[in-house]
Parts: structure tokens; C-alpha cells; sequence
């Protein structure tokens, strides 16, 4: 089997290790078969973030137009990973028989149990555009087609602002920053936020300096890096003054700090002193 997991320690998705009896046990609450392969990658590591992070589709999304975002998967206790999917499809007001393997917020993957106890296929819910559609026939079939996709952030540049969807108030980014929620798609929205009055830009790097300072995850602060990266990139005229020089001194010395070389080398690249 290819390399599945990125095995962080600090994954909010990854369980406590578990055995075969526990998964047996998880079969018969569920009441399904879970697939052999998923059990398999559950043994090894339960839940977490995955090295390849999108599945191709035809079908237009929130996400993207050629692919779906899968960068988790979910595993295994009492209570939590895809044991609380039941719970979770009726806060979702998702139909009844799926059990949800990956997702947040609008945008969820499920195995599909409503019409069969074992072999599902498996299924993408977007709750933003009211969308549920066929992803594969099985979990292995949706396994062997996932890949790694390529960084969005160099297409940033060829958005134009009236055509895209990615752009974002300053109220919607404050309730961003207030929820932590730095998942890719708001992180590319961030890219597009107007960096054209020093004290909007003041505010912006003071509340990503707060954000990223909060980070416990190796994976999402390098992603986090790369978007603060990315900005500085797109706004070579940004107006800055002493205070912007400094927040972004301190963000650049945290990332440096980080222990995770490709993170630290963004952070070398950021920091204003060393240009």
C-alpha cells in the first residue's frame, strides 16, 4: 500500500491507537461492515492528516472545479471520529446511513450505507451548493485515486476580483481569525484580502501573528506560512510602517523557531530585516 499517513502527533483527527477487537465492537454499534482497506489504514494510524489531499471530479464544487479536498481521515473511539457521524449528519441535516469520514464546515465525504451494511460507496456532500453525488464505488476505488494537488496559491495571481468567489470582508476574516479556522480555503481567501491601507494591513498581520502563535500543528502552520508568504509576493507596493515591519519581524522569528525546515525558510523569506 502507497504511503497514506502524515503521521502528526499533534493531529487534531488522530485517536488513540486501537485494535482489532475495538473495531469489531465499532461494527456492531454502527450496525455496518466497515471496508477491509479502511481498517487496514486505521490499525496503522487512527486518523489524521493524509500525504495526498484531493480527488478528482467532473463536478463543479465550493472547492474547486476538478477536485475535492481530502487531507484527513477519520478514525475510530467513543464518541469521536466516525463513531459520532449519526450525530453529526443530523446537526448537518444530512441523510440518515452515512458514515462521514472527512470534511468541515460546508464540505463533507462519507461512506454510504443508506441502501447496504457493507461494501459502500462512497459519497461528497456539499452543503453550500445542496450537492450530493457519487465520489466512487468503494473505498478502495476512492483510495487508488486520490493525488496530491498542486499549490493554488500561484493561481491566485490570474483571479480577477469581480470573478471570484475567494474574495473576503474584513468582518468575514475577523470571524475567520476568531475561529482559528485557517483550513486552505479560507487561507486562500486571505491572499485575496486588499492590502491597501497601512492600518486594514496593521490589523491583518497582528491577528495572523495571534493566529499562527496559536498553531500546534506542523502541517497547518507551514500552510499558514505559505499564505503570509504568498501575500507579500502579490503586494510588492504594499504601503507598510515601522509597526508592519515589526509584526511581521516577530511572525518571521516564530516561524523560525518552528523546528520544521521549510517553514523556517518561509519565515527567513518574510522577515523584513533580511531581504
Amino acid at each position: 500500500m502507497k504511503s497514506f499517513w502524515e503521521k502528526e502527533e499533534e493531529s487534531p483527527f488522530t485517536l488513540k491507537k486501537i485494535e482489532e477487537e475495538q473495531i469489531r465492537e465499532a461494527e456492531e454499534t454502527l450496525g455496518v461492515t466497515l471496508p477491509d482497506t479502511y481498517k487496514k489504514l486505521i490499525l496503522e494510524w487512527n486518523g489524521g492528516f493524509t500525504v495526498r489531499n484531493a480527488f478528482p471530479t467532473e463536478r463543479p464544487n465550493s472547492w474547486a472545479e476538478d477536485h475535492i479536498q481530502f487531507d484527513h481521515l477519520r478514525g475510530i473511539a467513543k464518541d469521536d471520529g466516525i463513531m459520532n457521524s449519526a450525530q453529526l449528519s443530523d446537526e448537518l441535516e444530512l441523510p440518515e446511513g452515512l458514515i462521514i469520514i472527512s470534511g468541515e464546515e460546508d464540505t463533507w465525504i462519507a461512506m454510504d450505507y443508506r441502501e447496504t451494511k457493507e461494501h459502500p460507496p462512497i459519497h461528497y456532500f456539499d452543503l453550500e451548493m445542496g450537492v450530493d453525488f457519487k465520489l466512487a464505488d468503494s473505498f478502495d476505488d476512492f483510495i487508488e485515486k486520490l493525488y496530491t494537488a498542486e499549490d493554488a496559491m500561484v493561481e491566485v495571481v490570474e483571479v480577477e476580483e469581480e470573478d471570484s468567489d475567494l474574495y473576503v470582508s474584513k468582518e468575514e476574516l475577523g470571524h475567520i481569525f476568531e475561529r482559528q479556522d485557517l483550513r486552505q480555503q479560507n487561507l486562500f481567501k486571505m491572499a485575496h484580502y486588499p492590502m491597501e491601507e497601512t492600518e486594514e494591513i496593521e490589523w491583518f498581520f497582528n491577528r495572523m501573528k495571534q493566529s499562527i502563535q496559536q498553531i500546534k500543528d506542523q502541517h497547518v502552520l507551514y500552510e499558514a506560512a505559505t499564505t503570509i508568504h504568498s501575500i507579500l509576493l502579490l503586494n510588492p507596493d504594499m504601503p507598510r510602517n515601522d509597526r508592519i515591519n515589526q509584526v511581521l519581524k516577530e511572525i518571521a522569528e516564530f516561524l523560525e523557531k518552528s523546528g520544521d525546515p521549510n517553514t523556517a525558510f518561509l519565515g527567513e523569506d518574510i522577515h523584513p530585516g533580511k531581504k
